[in-house]
């Protein structure tokens, strides 16, 4: 088992708010927190969460102060570190391009993913709500697990 986990944003999102799957994703989470493993996410991440829940506001999902707190709990979270640079950069790339994906968001947390399995000899997986992502990768990244396998 490795030190390290990816989550994208997806299952992120479904551990702050009420969703479809969010009890798998939560479930998850009190996994990863009783292991005491890392959430490894690319340096774009807080960035993607804090404007799901700035639309979440704006389109009085929820309130100001709950945005406020579910901010508060995100960046406070211990277990959390991003990762960066050049060869993120250049995976995401290839990976974006070998999987014909539309945007390189998806193919960062990818690449993030084989970066730390690269770099200790052990399987990050990446967690995922996305079944678009796991679809248009067509089993070819085994590393990439689907919530609903939480079932």
């Amino acid at each position: 088992m490795s030190k390290f986990i990816c989550l994208d944003t997806s299952v992120l999102v479904k551990v702050f708010f009420e969703e479809q799957d969010s009890s798998n994703a939560v479930f998850l989470m009190q996994n990863i927190i009783e292991k005491n493993q890392i959430i490894i996410l690319p340096s774009f991440a807080w960035a993607e969460m804090g404007s799901i829940i700035r639309k979440k506001i704006r389109s009085k999902q929820i309130t100001f102060q709950d945005g406020e707190e579910i901010w508060t709990n995100y960046t406070n979270f211990p277990g959390i570190k991003y990762f960066e640079g050049d060869s993120i950069m250049h995976k995401a790339w290839k990976i974006s391009c070998s999987f014909d994906m539309p945007t390189l968001y998806d193919a960062a947390f990818l690449a993030v993913s084989e970066e730390i399995n690269e770099k200790t000899k052990k399987t990050c997986e990446l967690w995922t709500a996305d079944e678009k992502l796991i679809n248009s990768l067509r089993g070819k990244k085994k590393y990439v697990k689907s919530i609903k396998e939480l079932q």
